[in-house]
This record gives C-alpha cells, sequence and structure tokens, in this order.
C-alpha cells in the first residue's frame, strides 16, 4: 500500500492552528492544546485527487 503524502494538521473550532510534515512534532505542539476538544488529521498532498 502507498503511504498518503501530505502534511499534518491540529484543528481547532474547524480551523488550522497548527501544521507539520513530521507527526512527531504535531503530537508535541498538541500537548499545548490539553484539555481542548482539538482534531489531529493529515491532509493530502495536491498529487493526490479525491472526488
Amino acid at each position: 500500500m502507498e503511504e498518503l503524502t501530505g502534511e499534518w494538521v491540529i484543528l481547532k473550532e474547524d480551523e488550522i492552528i497548527e501544521r507539520n510534515i513530521d507527526i512527531k512534532v504535531i503530537l508535541e505542539l498538541s500537548k499545548k492544546y490539553e484539555g481542548q476538544d482539538i482534531t489531529i488529521s493529515k491532509i493530502p498532498s495536491t498529487s493526490y485527487c479525491f472526488y
């Protein structure tokens, strides 16, 4: 299976508040939002197109 390339992001209330290509960095950044409702997600690179 091919790895999905792209950027990891932290979302809060449908807004990107942090972004990084490295999940380890995102997990470290997420610590400052402890106790808040956030979502960690990956945004695919522009080389992928989903319809």
